[in-house]
């Protein structure tokens, strides 16, 4: 009888874990860990810890970041090169379809990137240096400056860099210098050389799949100590602070500065090469696909939300097999919204440390956040590592750890991105379909099926038609 009452409460509590630690929980104890994080921080603040108090508060937070930087590499070199690889059975009308749509999605992150890096030199979220690093702080200095490696360089040198790094010398080199963009353009080129083998790069690209996917569930694994990594890591960040009024109101521009940035690619960037290359009235499109805008903010999973954007998609009048082919390659690849948050997040970060950056650096940054936008997995939380990949792309890795801080706020300001990065596929979908139809036999400027489309959306579709 005891037995079996110990056997019922193992199975019981078994069941509880699981229930507590399902992925659908999983923000309620990120939001925990930040509360916890911040509640250490504050209580500790005036005690004025030692270093090595505050050290051991941050170590648990400091491992996982280790372990994440551990699988930076191996993630973005699969993840791009299955990317690629995902093209394979591509037939010509697709292929084309394939080069309009990867155009359009640089196009938009390049625009999103470099949207965020003008907004965040013009708010300057991170004026006063408020986070201490290695000695360096806004307590010692207001304005001291850190030159990074590539900081002190002429402008002209930084820009040939970029070359350079992209095209290195030794592989493995690249690799133990966190050299990423020589990395990407390896991994792209061996990709595409694979798939020109035919059946003999079978074999290597299915190792290749099955590897990427370990790599997804090792970063997952880690992810879910994000928690209590995450309490550490703000614990001695507000500990290190010289001053936690300074640090929230940097916090807090930081957030305006994101959120102004997503407001602006969503109703004046997007919706203007809507306008410009499909001709198309970008207010129409939007209500369209405002369900599936609402449902991304609701969910922050693209993933979740793509069969909505395909249903808006249809409704709209896209044809069926643009709207199948691009919106699911979009939720894959496209990520506007991250594109923009990542290289905010980098140029706040310097801001916040006093660190000064070159032209080409700036340049760097634009690159590898649209670049890492796109290698970033479909698991949450993903934007850690490929801000991870950003600030290593600058020589910035010792600024890792404050991504803690970042990470505060990100539940919030991960909603909004995730319906920026499907408004981006609704806009890619709509503009892919109008080429598509200029192209086709029938020639002519693209229309609305209406034979497709329900009955609510005619009447809708009749009405705006009137207004016009």
């Amino acid at each position: 009888m005891k037995m079996f009452q110990t056997n019922l409460l193992k199975k019981r509590l078994q069941h509880i874990l699981k229930t507590c630690f399902k992925r659908k929980f999983f923000l309620w104890w990120t939001l925990l860990g930040v509360a916890i994080g911040i509640a250490l921080g504050a209580g500790l603040y005036n005690l004025n810890c030692s270093k090595v108090v505050i050290e051991l508060i941050g170590y648990p937070g400091e491992l996982m970041i280790r372990a994440l930087q551990e699988l930076v590499l191996p993630l973005i070199m699969l993840a791009l090169m299955n990317g690629v690889f995902s093209l394979r059975n591509t037939d010509s009308g697709t292929g084309r379809i394939t080069r309009w749509s990867l155009l359009y999605y640089l196009l938009s992150m390049f625009l999103a990137a470099g949207l965020g890096i003008g907004l965040v030199y013009i708010i300057r979220p991170g004026r006063g240096a408020p986070l201490d690093s290695n000695g360096v702080s806004s307590c010692a200095s207001a304005n001291t400056t850190i030159p990074t490696t590539d900081a002190d360089r002429s402008t002209v040198e930084s820009l040939l860099n970029i070359g350079r790094n992209a095209i290195p010398t030794n592989i493995v080199s690249a690799a133990a210098s966190s050299n990423f963009l020589g990395i990407i353009t390896f991994s792209v080129v061996f990709a595409f050389t694979l798939l020109t083998l035919g059946e003999k790069g079978g074999l290597v690209i299915q190792l290749i799949e099955v590897a990427n996917e370990a790599i997804m569930k090792l970063v997952f694994a880690i992810i879910l100590v994000t928690p209590v990594g995450v309490a550490s890591l703000i614990a001695k960040t507000i500990l290190n602070a010289c001053s936690i009024q300074l640090l929230l109101r940097s916090l807090g521009l930081y957030m305006v500065t994101v959120l102004g940035g997503l407001l602006v690619h969503t109703f004046i960037t997007l919706p203007f090469t809507v306008f410009v290359l499909s001709r198309q009235n970008p207010v129409y499109v939007f209500r369209s696909f405002l369900p599936a805008l609402i449902m991304a903010i609701s969910t922050s999973s693209s993933a979740a939300t793509m069969p909505v954007t395909m249903q808006c998609g249809e409704d709209y009048g896209c044809g069926k097999s643009i709207v199948q082919f691009v919106i699911p390659f979009g939720t894959n690849i496209n990520r506007d919204g991250t594109a923009l948050y990542e290289a905010i997040a980098v140029i706040f970060i310097c801001q916040a440390h006093g660190v000064n950056l070159s032209v080409g650096n700036v340049i760097v940054i634009v690159l590898s956040a649209t670049i890492a936008a796109i290698g970033t997995a479909s698991i949450p939380n993903a934007a850690l590592v490929s801000f991870v990949t950003v600030l290593q792309a600058v020589s910035l890795s010792q600024y890792i750890s404050d991504i803690s801080i970042l990470f505060a706020v990100d539940w919030v300001l991960g909603m909004f991105r995730t319906a920026v990065n499907v408004w981006g596929d609704a806009c890619a979908c709509v503009i892919v379909d109008s080429w598509d139809k200029r192209n086709s036999s029938t020639g002519g400027p693209p229309k609305h099926d209406e034979e497709s489309l329900s009955p609510e959306s005619m009447a809708e579709a009749a009405e705006i038609r009137r207004s016009q």
